[in-house]
C-alpha cells in the first residue's frame, strides 16, 4: 500500500503541474481505491457505469487497482505510476465528457472517445490481416514477444503502444500516460509522426482544459481519499 500511495501522490503532483488538478477542483475529486477483487489480467480500471457492480460497492469515475496488483506489467518497462496515469485518463473523461466531445478528440484520434468499434482501428486490423508479409511474420514469430516486435514493425509510427490499437479511448489513455511521463521531452516521439501528432494534440488539450480551469474554477469541492 505504501508503494501505491507514493505512486498515486506522484501522479497527482504531475497533474497539478500541468494544471489539471487544484485543491478540491477538477481531477482532485478522482479517488483511488484498492479493490477487493483479484486481477484477471488488468492492472487498473475505471467504471463509467457500474451497473450490477454497484451492489459490491463500486462507483463510477473511481480508479480501482486489484488487491493482488500484478507484479508483471502488461508491457516491459511500465510502472505503477504508468498504470495510474493511464487510469487517470479514463477518469478525466468521466469527470468532463463534454470536453472530449469537442473537435480536438476526433481530429486527433479519428473517432469519438466512446466509439469502441471505431472504423479507423478496425481498418488497421483489416490491413494487417490482408498483408501476406504480416501473416507470414506472425507464423514465424511464435512467442508473444516475437509477435509484438513484428506488429510494431507495421504500427510503430501510428500507435504509442500495442494496447493503444484497441480503440480510441485506449489510444488516448496510453498517449496521455506517455505525455504525462515525458511532458518535458516530447520531441523524443518526433521520429514517429502519427504518435507525435497525437501526443501534441493531448498536450494542447491539457493546456486548454487547464486554462479553462484557471479562468472559471470549474470543479467540485469534494475531497478525494486514497
Amino acid at each position: 500500500m505504501t508503494n501505491v500511495d507514493r505512486a498515486y501522490n506522484h501522479v497527482r503532483q504531475e497533474l497539478a503541474q500541468v494544471g489539471l488538478l487544484a485543491d478540491g477542483l477538477y481531477l482532485d475529486v478522482v479517488e483511488l481505491v484498492i479493490s477487493g477483487e483479484k486481477s484477471v489480467g488488468e492492472r487498473g480500471y475505471v467504471f463509467e457505469q457500474v451497473g450490477h457492480y454497484a451492489k459490491w460497492g463500486y462507483r463510477p469515475g473511481v480508479i480501482y487497482l486489484p488487491r493482488d496488483l500484478p507484479h508483471q506489467p502488461r508491457k516491459p518497462g511500465l510502472t505503477l505510476c504508468d498504470t495510474i496515469r493511464h487510469e487517470y485518463a479514463h477518469a478525466w473523461y468521466f469527470q468532463d465528457p463534454s470536453f472530449f466531445r469537442e473537435e480536438w478528440f476526433s481530429r486527433a484520434f479519428g473517432t469519438s472517445y466512446a466509439n469502441c468499434n471505431s472504423t479507423p482501428y478496425n481498418q488497421w486490423r483489416k490491413v494487417l490481416k490482408k498483408n501476406p508479409e504480416y501473416q507470414e511474420g506472425k507464423k514465424r514469430c511464435h512467442s508473444p514477444k516475437g509477435q509484438l516486435k513484428f506488429f510494431y514493425g507495421y504500427l510503430l509510427n501510428e500507435f504509442i503502444t500495442d494496447y493503444a490499437t484497441t480503440n480510441a479511448s485506449e489510444d488516448f489513455a496510453e498517449t496521455f500516460m506517455f505525455f504525462l511521463k515525458y511532458r518535458r521531452s516530447l520531441r523524443r516521439f518526433a521520429n514517429r509522426p502519427g504518435v507525435f501528432r497525437k501526443v501534441r494534440a493531448v498536450e494542447q488539450a491539457v493546456e486548454t482544459a487547464a486554462r479553462r480551469l484557471r479562468v472559471s474554477g470549474v470543479g467540485t469541492r469534494k475531497r478525494r481519499t486514497a
